[in-house]
């Protein structure tokens, strides 16, 4: 098995060939083919090296394939984490973490499993918890509205204005704002913006 480090970084690469002194470790300095790759290869990404616009070709890529990618960062971040999971990193990581825990994860890898911080896993749970229960929410309000209200609201959504609304429903600018104003006091919403961000919620059969 060959370790990639891709960084532009001497004291990054130098801490984790230190990391990994028993296998072979070798810099690469951008994020190109490489040379060779092998499954069971491991590449180590750097992102502080590069550009958030190489970054984020690279993660759409399969430039490094066969090997796992994994991905190191100074400042490990949930929209790092995010990326790195949508462009199937393996594994995300602080650059500078413990040697001990550096020969963890590449024995993870090595064994077709893949490692991602609990504490930014945590949050994304929290997140998506939160996320489930406003959509309940907001499905339990819209059972409020009447058929035509619901059409309404749907158009409003789309952000479409009231006079195209009024075009679309075939009916008056004034039973439009007539519609929302009902449509606002069921929901317990103030005005258009608040509305769009309910509805920003919505299962998609509603």
């Amino acid at each position: 098995m060959t370790i990639y480090v891709c960084s532009k970084s001497s004291t990054f690469f130098n801490h984790v060939d230190n990391a990994l002194s028993e296998g072979g470790v070798c810099q690469l300095s951008t994020m190109t083919l490489l040379p060779a790759s092998e499954p069971g290869d491991v590449c180590i990404v750097h992102l502080s090296s590069f550009s958030d616009k190489e970054i984020h070709t690279f993660v759409r890529s399969d430039s490094f394939a066969p090997a796992v990618v994994a991905l190191a960062d100074d400042v490990p971040s949930l929209v790092n984490l995010l990326t790195a999971s949508e462009g199937g990193a393996k594994a995300y990581f602080n650059s500078y973490m413990a040697p001990q825990h550096y020969a963890q994860v590449i024995r993870l890898l090595e064994a077709g499993g893949s490692w991602f911080p609990p504490a930014l896993l945590r949050e994304v749970f929290a997140l998506a918890k939160a996320g489930d229960a406003q959509l309940r929410d907001s499905a339990v309000e819209l059972e409020k509205l009447t058929v035509r209200e619901r059409e309404l609201a749907e158009f409003v959504a789309e952000g479409r204005s009231n006079k195209e609304i009024a075009l679309a429903c075939n009916i008056s600018e004034r039973t439009v704002k007539s519609h929302l104003t009902s449509i606002y006091e069921k929901l317990g919403v103030k005005d258009r913006k608040g509305l769009m961000a309910l509805l920003s919620y919505r299962p998609a059969s509603a």
